[in-house]
């Protein structure tokens, strides 16, 4: 049976995949963090969300309309921010648990600050 070869963006790739699905899990459970910050910037989008629907309706349809996708592109951008936050701490995580000696490299997979890339 022929070896398969990865690529150091294989890895993080499928890496990424695996933890993407893993923080979209159940947002109820125990373990779930929800820091101060998270809940103060919640409550003031709550409090800001009715004042945000009545400017809408002061604009014409077109201008709620781009008020709406530039919004939504806002959104898009923070929950990509978040979700590459939460994997870098992941990947920060092996490598301190690699530090630690607690993991060890294998000869298929080495450390990207050990690989020269370009």
């Amino acid at each position: 049976m022929a070896k398969e070869i990865f690529t150091m963006s294989d890895v993080w790739l499928k890496f990424a995949q695996f933890l993407g699905t893993l923080n979209g899990e159940n947002v109820k459970r125990e373990s779930y963090v929800r820091t101060p910050e998270y809940e103060a910037a919640l409550e003031a989008w709550k409090e800001t969300e009715q004042e945000w629907e009545a400017f809408l309706e002061t604009l014409p349809a077109d201008g709620q309309e781009r008020a709406e996708e530039m919004k939504e592109r806002l959104e898009d951008f923070s929950s990509a921010q978040e979700k590459r936050a939460y994997i870098q701490g992941y990947a920060d995580c092996v490598q301190a648990l690699y530090h630690m000696g607690l993991l060890k490299e294998n000869e298929d997979l080495k450390w990207a600050e050990k690989m020269d890339v370009h």
